[in-house]
């Protein structure tokens, strides 16, 4: 398994890293398993290229992710694509300010946008405000 992570977030990707480091090892898995690999759209574009590896994973916008399964699909590899992530939270006027504050929070944060799933959204409803 190998990892290229953002190049806006280097921190994560060491972070990650270092993560499944420590769970091979527990688990008396050689760390090799696992490799982290720096860079921008230069190295991204090879490891899409590359015939050794047989499977690309991509998160990140709808146009890249286009350019990486063609490339991809050209050489009959496989990719999985997270795309385009704008995902909203619905809060409605019964929701427990408690409990949805803290979920709002670490959607939107938790993962320092390193999921196509991160919250970009906040809808409230104050629809019994008018009633």
């Amino acid at each position: 398994m190998k990892r290229k992570g953002a190049p806006t977030t280097p921190l994560t990707s060491i972070a990650t890293t270092k993560i499944i480091e420590r769970v091979f090892t527990r688990n008396q898995l050689p760390g090799g398993l696992s490799s982290m690999i720096c860079g921008g759209s230069d190295i991204g574009k090879l490891i899409s290229e590359d015939k050794r590896i047989p499977l690309v994973s991509f998160t990140g916008s709808t146009h890249v992710g286009k350019q990486v399964a063609l490339t991809v699909q050209q050489r009959f590899g496989k990719s999985i694509l997270e795309l385009g992530g704008n995902n909203a939270i619905l809060i409605l006027d019964d929701a427990d300010l408690d409990l949805a504050i803290p979920a709002v929070f670490f959607a939107a944060v938790g993962t320092a946008g390193q999921r196509c799933t991160t919250a970009r959204r906040l809808v409230i409803s104050l629809f019994s405000f008018f009633f």
